[in-house]
């Protein structure tokens, strides 16, 4: 019977505890660190639930109902997006202005008068600083930046959301370039964004390294459209950092923000703002390279016609030294000849004086050696006419064989023969275009192919 007299109505207790909460927290505030973990908003309201976590990040060590009432809403909201670019949400951290109540009905919340929006960002900046030191301490933030990049950059991973806008103007910049190129992109959708986007990422990236080993790329592009800075958490994460930093192919973002660098973009291989301007990057190396390999075919023209015509020189002052050999050999022997008979003939003069009764016999003597002599002299001049004749031939068949090869390299380098490994060069006004800068808007280019011709006309 004592215990019912002196038993509390639920009322009468909550009553007791809200006095107390009044004698010790009336007018005190507080300024308290906490994450976001819910929020929802109604009639101009916003209702939080905000938590302390332990070390593991995952257990809450404390937790609270906190409210912003609609007087006090609009303003704390509009002040933090601007000065962070986001909106307030769930998973970040805060620095909040509370009052401690206690109601008895509703029980024990927080009524939240301010918001640092400044402390939200130094967390962040502390967790990206985090992940670069840590990263250099392993040894792997200059990893993807020191690859040497390949000279055409055609067969292209990409990381995006397959309905974002920033995955939509990357295809739509690469498919209307003017030079006609073709890029073999190979989408791996992922999340950008939110707690699971990292995981998300990496797990694409593995993806990626799998189908890299049996038909490798050329590069791996990360391109999302733009958004506020505090988006760009999972970009500072180490997982992802360290997952992109070791990949064997450079690494390329485009992940529009203007403020600041992510640590991917610290570690990637190229940056480039936007998603566009990374398909605008990807069209420039590939113009280099179509402009580098005009300029070796113009130079490998050039050579195998100074070639050819050295040869073709050559030959011709071979087969004139020949001639010239064969005739001046002729005179010569020819000369031997007429001195020959002409000794022989004034010999045979002197002997018929001197000898006048051997006249007959001597005459004979000469005669045979008149024939000997001749026909010494002409097997002689025989036998080095089928030398030179030799040599002639000799000399020709090389040439001709010199000549052959150099007509099957330059073959080989023919423009129809380059076009059937799928290459293309473009014409403006009967001129290769070898730069962007060579053609206008309203301009109507010529696309050469392997069987056939498309004209474009410059927009």
């Amino acid at each position: 019977m004592e215990q019912e007299q002196e038993a509390l109505r639920l009322s009468q207790l909550s009553a007791i505890v809200a006095e107390v909460f009044q004698i010790h927290f009336s007018e005190a505030r507080f300024w308290v660190t906490a994450e976001i973990i819910g929020l929802k908003q109604s009639r101009g309201h916003c209702y939080l639930q905000v938590a302390e976590k332990d070390e593991s990040g995952t257990t809450p060590k404390a937790e609270f109902r906190a409210n912003i009432w609609a007087g006090q809403y609009q303003r704390i909201s509009q002040r933090f997006f601007r000065m962070t670019g986001s909106p307030l949400r769930e998973q970040i951290q805060v620095l909040m202005l509370v009052e401690v109540k206690y109601h008895e009905r509703y029980g024990l919340s927080l009524i939240v008068h301010d918001i640092d929006p400044a402390f939200t960002l130094g967390h962040l900046e502390r967790e990206k600083r985090q992940t670069t030191d840590r990263l250099r301490k392993e040894g792997v933030y200059d990893l993807n930046r020191s690859l040497q990049l390949p000279c055409s950059l055609q067969r292209i991973a990409l990381i995006s959301a397959e309905d974002s806008r920033g995955y939509e103007d990357f295809m739509n910049r690469l498919h209307t370039n003017p030079y006609g190129f073709s890029f073999d992109v190979v989408l791996y959708n992922a999340l950008l964004q939110g707690d699971l986007a990292a995981s998300s990422m990496v797990n694409q990236v593995e993806a990626i390294l799998e189908a890299h080993r049996r038909e490798p790329f050329d590069a791996l592009a990360i391109v999302r459209g733009g958004g506020a800075a505090s988006g760009m958490e999972c970009f500072n994460q180490y997982v992802l950092a360290e997952t992109l930093a070791r990949m064997p192919i450079p690494v390329i973002t485009g992940i529009g923000h203007h403020a600041d660098n992510s640590v991917c973009d610290e570690i990637a291989h190229t940056v480039r703002m936007t998603p566009t301007d990374v398909a605008n990057f990807l069209i420039e190396q590939q113009t280099f390279f179509d402009g580098t390999l005009v300029s070796y075919w113009d130079q490998v023209c050039d050579i195998a016609r100074i070639t050819l015509n050295d040869e073709r020189a050559f030959i011709q002052q071979a087969a004139q030294s020949l001639v010239s050999g064969i005739r001046l050999s002729g005179t010569r022997a020819a000369r031997s000849l007429d001195h020959a008979a002409f000794r022989l003939k004034h010999t045979t003069q002197q002997q018929v004086l001197v000898q006048g009764s051997a006249v007959e016999d001597l005459h004979q003597r000469l005669a045979r050696e008149a024939r000997l002599v001749t026909q010494l002299e002409s097997a002689a001049l025989q036998e080095g006419n089928s030398r030179l004749q030799s040599a002639s031939s000799a000399c020709l068949l090389a040439g001709e064989e010199t000549l052959k090869h150099l007509e099957a390299c330059v073959h080989l380098l023919d423009p129809a023969q380059v076009l059937r490994r799928g290459y293309s060069y473009t014409v403006f006004n009967g001129k290769t275009v070898t730069s962007f800068s060579e053609v206008h808007s309203g301009d109507t280019i010529t696309t050469v192919l392997r069987d056939g011709t498309v004209e474009s006309i410059i927009q």
